[in-house]
């Protein structure tokens, strides 16, 4: 592939990431205990409730899903504006800013998630996001000019 192919490759992976992301933080805010979070909430039940949510605890889940959800959503709506404008243009800012982002996140979710061993959290949900979206990153470093 030409260098414009490749770009191109990483810039619509990356596109494609943030929407489905997108609409993932919207499917948990709006379906906490759809088919495509069991296998989540199982883990959630077994790590902090004994294998089963009680009501409470589950009303509570339910409850965190929703803030969470939408946050995760509209991350991921404003990530998907700044890859398919600035990104797109190879602004320099808009590289630096998904990948701080995603920095910061990974490692305070992370560093919670372990300390709550909460692990099924960090190999689950993490390291798939990291990749997913710092695959592209670190793939496209060298169609930004960083040397300012």
């Amino acid at each position: 592939m030409t260098n414009s192919n490749t770009f191109t490759f990483w810039y619509r992976w990356l596109l494609a990431a943030s929407i489905i992301s997108a609409g993932i933080g919207l499917a948990s805010a709006l379906l906490p205990d759809s088919i495509i979070f069991k296998l989540y909430n199982t883990a959630m039940a077994d790590a902090f409730s004994g294998g089963s949510f009680t009501e409470t605890s589950d009303q509570l889940r339910r409850f965190l899903f929703g803030p969470l959800g939408g946050t995760i959503a509209g991350y991921f709506v404003l990530q998907t504006f700044i890859v398919w404008n600035g990104f797109y243009r190879r602004e320099r800012w808009t590289w630096h800013a998904i990948l701080w982002a995603l920095l910061l996140w990974f490692t305070i979710d992370t560093a919670v998630s372990l300390y709550h061993r909460a692990y099924f959290n960090v190999w689950m949900i993490n390291i798939w996001t990291l990749a997913l979206h710092g695959i592209p990153l670190a793939m496209t470093y060298r169609y930004f000019d960083h040397a300012s």
